[in-house]
Order: structure tokens, then sequence, then C-alpha cells
């Protein structure tokens, strides 16, 4: 009896879910010859290469509480150095920009929990940016600041980006191209249905990636990967088209 019971329960649930099917299949047909539309999103990718390289470096000096006026000394003929260094590089000296030189305050860390408000130093700061559009430089730039060292000059830290300025002229390409790959997927959905995709009715544009070669590490808000100088430029496109008998 309750075995009997158990099909007759499974044969109502497979019974109300067919239902229910046939009726989301019922709408959508019916809302489809409605609308007359098909809406299909298409993309397209392009390859670039960069045009445009930065070179960011951080010089960081310590000082103690009486020789803080020697280290903005020191830190202030260690930019004549850097600058000089750069120059020699082949790169022109419009390109160099030199932040100006930051105080950070020291705290001592050693009494008790969270250390205290007592300055025991500082950390003097001195950044400097180069861009140029001529990325070898640029690369030679920052595999030889280790030469820097040579005269105590020693970066605390140093990073190359790598920029395509030309996106501006790009993204049209791009967006045409990912409609055309929406219209060929359109068409490739109605065939066989006895349905033609006829003009377009609407077009909604996606957020440009600009990511590394072979790259998926893609964000909605878009994404802009710097740390290579070869890239992807990827756009979407949603687009609805017209469905002719």
């Amino acid at each position: 009896m309750q075995e009997k019971k158990g099909y007759i329960w499974a044969a109502s649930v497979l019974g109300v879910a067919l239902i229910v099917g046939l009726g989301i299949l019922g709408y959508f047909i019916a809302s489809n010859r409605t609308t007359n539309t098909i809406t299909v999103t298409g993309s397209s990718k392009m390859h670039v290469t960069s045009d445009l390289a930065k070179w960011d470096a951080n010089f960081t000096l310590r000082a103690n509480l009486t020789n803080l006026k020697d280290m903005l000394e020191k830190a202030s003929a260690n930019t004549d150095k850097i600058r000089q260094f750069i120059v020699a590089r082949g790169i022109d000296a419009s390109a160099i920009t030199f932040l100006p030189i930051q105080t950070d305050p020291v705290y001592d860390m050693g009494k008790g929990y969270g250390g205290s408000q007592d300055v025991i130093g500082y950390n003097v700061r001195q950044e400097v940016r180069v861009e140029s559009g001529d990325i070898a430089k640029i690369e030679d730039l920052a595999t030889n600041a280790k030469s820097l060292v040579d005269q105590g000059i020693v970066p605390e830290y140093q990073r190359t980006d790598y920029l395509y300025t030309k996106l501006s002229d790009l993204r049209p390409q791009l967006f045409a191209e990912a409609t055309k790959d929406a219209l060929t997927r359109a068409k490739a959905i109605a065939a066989g249905t006895g349905v033609r995709v006829g003009a377009l009715r609407s077009a909604r544009t996606g957020v440009i990636q600009i990511l590394a070669p072979n790259s998926t590490d893609i964000a909605d808000y878009g994404a802009y990967d710097l740390s290579t100088k070869e890239k992807d430029a990827s756009a979407t496109v949603t687009v609805s088209f017209e469905l002719l008998p």
C-alpha cells in the first residue's frame, strides 16, 4: 500500500512538472510571436600592442630625530643622481616627473600592544615616474635600475606599466565586430525554424576588457591589465533583431 502511494505521488509530481514546462514553452512561443524579435549577445576580440610605458620607483631614506635635515638634503642630491641616470638611458628629461619629497613619522612600536605615539624617526620618501612611447627605453631603464645601487641609491620598489592609448579609436571597431558576431549567432539560431533575421531593433554595448593574452580575468565593470606589453581587447554587444516570416 505504501509503495502504491509512492507511485501515485511521483506520478503527480511528474504531471505537475510537465504542465508547468508546457506552460513556460507556450508562453515563450506566444511572447516570441508577439514581439517578433530575437535577442543575442555578440563578442569580439582584437590583439593590440602597448604604445606607452610607465616606470614608477620609490626611494626611501631613514632619518632619526637628529639628522632629518641631513637626510632631506641627501634625498635632494639623490634626485639629481636619479635624473642623470634616467637621461643617460636615452630618455628625455621632460618625460621624468619627481613628486615632492615626503616625510612620514616612524613611531615606537616596542611599548606594549599597538606601540605608542612617540616619534623615533622619519621615512624620507622620493617618488619618480617616467613615461615614454619608446617602450624599449623604459624596459632598459627598469632592467638597469640596479645600477643606482652602486651609487648607494636603493629603490624600495619599482614597477613598469604598459598602456594602450588608442582605445577610443579601437572601441568602434570592437563594437562593430561584436554586432556582426551577434547577427551571425542570430541567423544560426533562426536557421531551420522557418523565419529570417531582419533589421536591428536595439543594441546595448557592454564594457571593454583589456587583458593579458589568454587571460580570463574579466570584470563586470571592465578590466585593464597593465602588466603586459601585448594585450587582448574584447567587447560584447547585446542586440535584438527583427524576425521575418
